[in-house]
């Protein structure tokens, strides 16, 4: 009876590998395009450089914890959109070494590819079908949130790996085991250090709702149950915290010094999603194509899951009857409506009540927690028809048929638009496609349901599901992912300084752009040719740079600084000033200096991320200031020997040369960062050993090539 049960469980694990294997196939399908072309807008503006500057940095055994280039120097482990923490980063430049265009390709395609084998377990456990899963799981990797944000990496990796989170932790709560309770800080740390903390917060939400059902359901029916939930899912708590403890550590540290540390005023959130996106839905190159009709951003404007997903949600929601969906419906529909942002008048309410959604200013990513339950309702749906078929037949049949001929008539209106209105050609040339694609789909599926025998229906629909999806982010792709006429040649000559260089001034990226001949990038390209921005394009800014560039934005002049100078006029002064070589200000008193420039000369020997030397001679004792933002972890030392740092203009870093010929160091040191990281590691490698043993002890494999496993 054992064998048998082994036998039947390993043969269903093959099977689960097949489906992921396909999904994986239906990736490149969907974005394979991408690998031979360039990444565009946010992509290679802002997180390719970033990747760029942490994998080359681990690359030549320099710790990336600081970045000197952006904004004249951040703590990059703070920053939560960096990847400082997320191991995939890790072993990515361990097989790659250095992130190139192709490289946004994989790790783009890779982490679709991961939301949908997320997505295919999360819709398994309620369809319990592997078709009805596999089916959403095509869709959840191909939907408007995958095409339309695929240039932010970030919400990438967030939209990764929430099935995940959701799958494992409902796995703890209605079968705690220590599977689960394993899994869950695993995949939570890995949203959590790669992703964006939006998400994060939302999900916060929606976990304690699924926990306070089962909480309830637990304490009617159960109690000895949820005593057992509750102890796994306090251990699950714990091993979570370790493994995110440097990130949550360098997010504390940080919160009250950057711009994006407090709460935000509601009016001020941007790009929502809006009433003319839910066209989306059926005609995604509307929601990703026409900002001037949908009213907001692109990226921020399709809710798009897959023609075939919209039948199969509507047979799911009236067949319905598992509670834990419900809820999850629940918090679907209010995502939606919080994804409406400032339109609807009452999310206000819960913007300003709720703790830590005032962080969120963006709401267009509520549609993700929209499109998730939605699709795993699809999956019932699939999973009812599929096994009622006799009985769904006809009733599929005529859906089917009269979907195709309402998108005859879109067609048909279209085309007449087309004719008559050639003013209105971009807007509805896309109806006009999405139409066509409307027909096919839904004519294929009709024909086979019609024509074909049991056995060869599914697979026919199978084709028409995954085909439609994959025509239409080809389609999208060239919106909002890749740029098919981009300039690789631009991008990887943007990557092509090597080692670290000593910059000789700050500077900003439209001149580095004309000085290094970058025409195909506009910002950030400081961490690209190695050289120090006073300003650049990134949401996480410190205070006491933005304080010190505050007459600078107000007269929109340029800051001309050397990397590091000698003042000859150190002034107290608690008002931001133009600033130049010869005059620093203090808040001070005993900071006050005056003197010349006889004979006082220093060069930089090293810049480093995280480390600097600098060779100094002076005649008489006198400040020296170096033009990176000053940031707890900063250490200097003169000759080896310890000593303290003042800051000079509000932000820089500022160190007093006694006379003679000096050698000055500033490292960046952050050892207990280091420990915590090498704890997070550690105890990933941990959990997945032990996952992996877990799952071979439950296939019953003892053995492999002739090794006794246990």
């Amino acid at each position: 009876m054992e064998k048998k049960r082994n036998s039947v469980l390993r043969h269903s694990r093959i099977a689960d590998f097949a489906c992921l294997a396909l999904l994986f196939i239906v990736s490149l399908l969907g974005y394979g395009r991408f690998l031979v072309n360039v990444p565009i807008h946010d992509f290679y503006n802002f997180f390719f450089p970033y990747r760029y500057f942490v994998t080359d940095a681990i690359s030549q055994g320099v710790s990336p914890f600081w970045n000197p280039y952006e904004s004249m120097g951040l703590p990059a482990h703070a920053d939560p959109q960096s990847g400082v923490f997320y191991l995939p980063v890790w072993l990515f430049t361990l097989i790659f070494g250095k992130y190139t265009t192709v490289c946004c390709a994989i790790e783009y395609i890779f982490h679709a590819f991961v939301g949908g084998a997320g997505f295919y377990f999360l819709a398994k456990h309620f369809a319990k079908d592997r078709f009805a899963a596999f089916a959403t799981a095509a869709f959840y990797l191909l939907s408007g949130f995958f095409v339309g944000n695929a240039q932010h990496l970030s919400w990438i990796i967030s939209a990764a790996r929430l099935p995940w989170v959701l799958w494992s932790f409902v796995e703890l709560m209605e079968r705690p085991s220590l599977r689960p309770m394993l899994l869950f800080p695993v995949v939570f740390s890995l949203m959590l250090t790669g992703g964006y903390p939006g998400f994060v917060f939302v999900l916060a939400y929606v976990l304690a709702a699924i926990f306070i059902l089962y909480l309830v359901k637990g304490l009617r029916n159960n109690r000895k149950g949820v005593v057992r939930s509750l102890a796994y899912l306090v251990g699950a708590a714990a091993i979570t915290l370790c493994l995110c403890a440097p990130v949550l550590y360098s997010f504390w540290e940080v919160s009250d010094e950057i711009t994006r540390g407090a709460s935000l005023d509601f009016d001020k959130t941007a790009e929502p999603f809006t009433p003319q996106g839910l066209i989306s839905l059926i005609f995604p190159q509307i929601g990703v194509g026409e900002r001037n009709f949908i009213g907001t951003d692109p990226t921020m404007g399709s809710i798009y899951m897959g023609l075939l997903a919209l039948p199969a949600i509507v047979v799911g929601l009236r067949k319905n009857r598992n509670t834990l969906l419900w809820v999850l419906v629940g918090t679907a529909v209010m995502a939606l409506v919080a994804a409406f942002g400032t339109q609807i008048p009452a999310n206000r309410l819960a913007f300003e009540h709720l703790p830590l959604l005032d962080h969120i200013r963006l709401p267009g990513l509520y549609r993700l927690f929209f499109i998730t339950p939605m699709l795993i309702v699809a999956a019932t749906g699939i999973s009812y028809i599929k096994d009622n078929w006799p009985e769904q037949r006809k009733s599929a049949m005529l859906t089917t048929a009269v979907v195709a001929g309402l998108f005859v008539a879109v067609a048909i209106t279209a085309g007449i638009v087309l004719a008559s209105h050639p003013s209105a050609i971009s807007l509805w040339q896309k109806v006009l496609a999405g139409a066509l694609i409307g027909i096919a789909t839904f004519s294929a599926t009709a024909i086979a349901m019609r024509c074909s025998k049991a056995t060869s229906v599914l697979a026919i629909v199978a084709v028409a599901m995954l085909a439609e999806p994959v025509v239409q982010a080809n389609i999208c792709g060239t919106e909002t992912i890749y740029n098919t006429h981009g300039d690789r040649q631009q991008l990887s000559l943007a990557t092509s300084t090597e080692g670290f260089p000593v910059p000789d001034s700050l500077s900003y990226s439209r001149k580095l752009i004309e000085k290094h001949q970058l025409h195909a990038l506009w910002t950030n390209v400081g961490m690209f040719v190695k050289e120090v921005e006073y300003e650049s394009y990134n949401p996480f800014r410190l205070y006491r740079h933005k304080r010190m560039l505050q007459k600078y934005d107000e007269a929109d002049t340029t800051l001309v600084l050397p990397t590091a100078f000698f003042p000859t006029t150190v002034l107290c002064d608690t008002l931001p000033h133009f600033l130049t070589p010869d005059t620093a200000y203090t808040g001070k008193t005993e900071g006050v200096f005056s003197g010349t420039l006889h004979n006082a000369t220093l060069e930089i020997s090293s810049f480093e991320p995280g480390k600097i030397v600098i060779n100094a001679q002076a005649t008489e004792p006198r400040p020296l200031v170096l033009c990176q933002n000053y940031y707890k972890g900063w250490r200097a030392t003169i000759d080896g020997k310890p000593t303290e740092i003042a800051t000079a203009n509000f932000a820089m870093m500022s160190v007093q040369i006694p006379a003679g010929k000096h050698e000055v160091v500033f490292e960046y040191r952050r050892p207990e960062l280091k420990w915590l990281f090498m704890f997070q590691i550690i105890g990933t490698v941990l959990c997945i050993a032990l996952l992996c043993g877990v799952t071979i002890r439950k296939l019953g494999v003892r053995s492999w090539m002739g090794l006794r496993l246990f």
